[in-house]
């Protein structure tokens, strides 16, 4: 459940970094002063600037590529407000799974960006997570491969269990002609006092004297209640430090690169599993390439691809398996326990890569009143680095897939021009593994530019 958010916080390091919302004009309606021409270049000049008359001023696009860096000076101030809900996972093998949670998640971000030249620029990413609440259906969990995998790991552990009670007491020779016993106890759903039963977290629990399989059942509700989520955690993320610069800026192709951090600002260590953390619990480094062609005026195509590497892993409490909203107080090192101390490490080994193709056009050449709408669709991928806890993996890594439509609206192609902007996005779930819940999102954008 601790994964839950992350598709969600994507707000990558450099995530929100752009440029200020593009200015083009179309540069075959520009034409040489008639006042520098004689003869017939003269008159076809002045012929030429008729024609430009009649069509009005030069056409405004709000489209912009990905790599544009913000002109110096300039600052931009974004609030960005994404809602997420979710109700799928994906296993190992691409297979969809519903596993009984209900995500409806609320994320709002501040980013804000300055242009310290031409090409260099900075950014600060500051998100919060407002809401982070999972319903949870007990019939469709029961359902779950996830369940059954869990059940009959249980059920293995407590027929061992028994079986050496079993022969410590004397009533059967060996470990094969123990369990055997133990199947026929079962089968007969015979009655036997019962030794407290060690989970692997260390912590006991009795199971009453009664028919067998009437405790193989309380077995399956301990799986219930250890997977049974609370409210989550809310509050600061983690904040995104980074710097982008243009190696290439020409009209028809920039290419950028750029480089932040990642700092752990958010909740993570102290949450318990039902919860979900806000924050990822480590220092990352996110190196970001972009590429845009500009192969018409009002249209970009963009690819863009940042790689994270793990710098410092973090830490995480592991949580009751009791009560999952507490964290464990027991000792695991206990005869019984899976010999994992209480104080884990966290980390990812390996690269993860997150990126997207993207095509953004400029609606100007449709009509002047669409001069200041822009729309824009894309490919996005996420591949994270695989998760351990410990040296035990959690996640071989997520691979998580899905496209976006959106549309924005700039002030700047206004008759009036104003330096703001409104963006409404898109995003659908296409494919995934390892996914521990797949999400669909709407986003809002607010921003507001300027220049000291």
């Amino acid at each position: 459940m601790a994964s839950l958010l992350k598709q969600l916080m994507l707000w990558s390091i450099l995530g929100m970094m752009g440029a200020t919302s593009a200015m083009a004009q179309e540069e075959e309606e520009a034409a040489a002063p008639a006042s520098e021409k004689s003869g017939e270049d003269a008159s076809k000049a002045k012929k030429k600037d008729k024609e430009k008359k009649k069509k009005g001023p030069p056409l405004y696009y709000a489209s912009l590529g990905l790599g544009k860096t913000l002109p110096e000076g300039f600052y931009r101030i974004r609030s960005v407000n994404k809602f997420a809900t979710g109700n799928t996972g994906y296993d190992s093998s691409g297979k969809p799974e519903n596993f009984g949670y209900d995500l409806t998640a609320n994320a709002n971000a501040v980013a804000i960006e300055y242009g310290m030249s031409d090409r260099f620029s900075f950014l600060l990413l500051l998100p919060y997570i407002s809401k982070n609440n999972v319903a949870f259906n007990k019939k469709k969990f029961r359902e779950s491969d996830r369940y059954k995998v869990a059940v009959d790991q249980n059920v293995t552990s407590f027929k061992e269990k028994l079986a050496a009670g079993l022969q410590a007491q004397g009533q059967c020779a060996n470990p094969t002609a123990c369990a055997a016993t133990v199947d026929t106890l079962i089968a007969n759903n015979a009655t036997i006092p019962l030794p407290p039963v060690t989970l692997p977290t260390g912590e006991t629990t009795t199971l009453p004297t009664a028919p067998l399989q009437n405790n193989i059942a309380l077995l399956s509700e301990l799986v219930t209640g250890a997977a049974t989520p609370a409210d989550g955690a809310t509050g600061l993320g983690d904040v995104d430090f980074g710097i982008a610069y243009s190696l290439i800026s020409t009209r028809t192709n920039v290419f950028a690169l750029g480089a932040g951090i990642r700092m752990p600002f958010g909740k993570f260590e102290d949450v318990p599993t039902a919860q979900r953390p806000t924050g990822e619990g480590l220092i990352q480094l996110g190196i970001r390439m972009n590429y845009d062609y500009h192969p018409w005026a009002p249209l970009w195509l963009s690819f863009q691809n940042q790689s994270e590497i793990m710098l410092v892993e973090g830490k995480r409490k592991r949580s009751s398996l009791l009560n999952p909203n507490n964290l464990n107080k027991s000792d695991p090192t206990v005869e019984g326990g899976d010999g994992e101390p209480n104080s884990q490490t966290v980390s990812r080994k390996g690269v993860g890569q997150v990126g997207q193709f993207r095509a953004d056009l400029g609606l100007a050449k449709l009509s002047s009143v669409l001069q200041p709408m822009a729309v824009e669709t894309s490919l996005n991928y996420t591949l994270k680095a695989a998760e351990y806890y410990g040296e035990t993996q959690t996640n071989p890594g997520e691979q998580r897939f899905s496209y976006s439509m959106g549309f924005k609206f700039d002030g700047l192609g206004l008759d009036r021009p104003y330096p703001a902007y409104i963006r409404v996005l898109r995003e659908k779930f296409i494919t995934g593994k390892n996914v521990p819940l797949a999400t669909d999102s709407f986003t809002i954008e607010f921003a507001l530019y300027e220049s000291f």
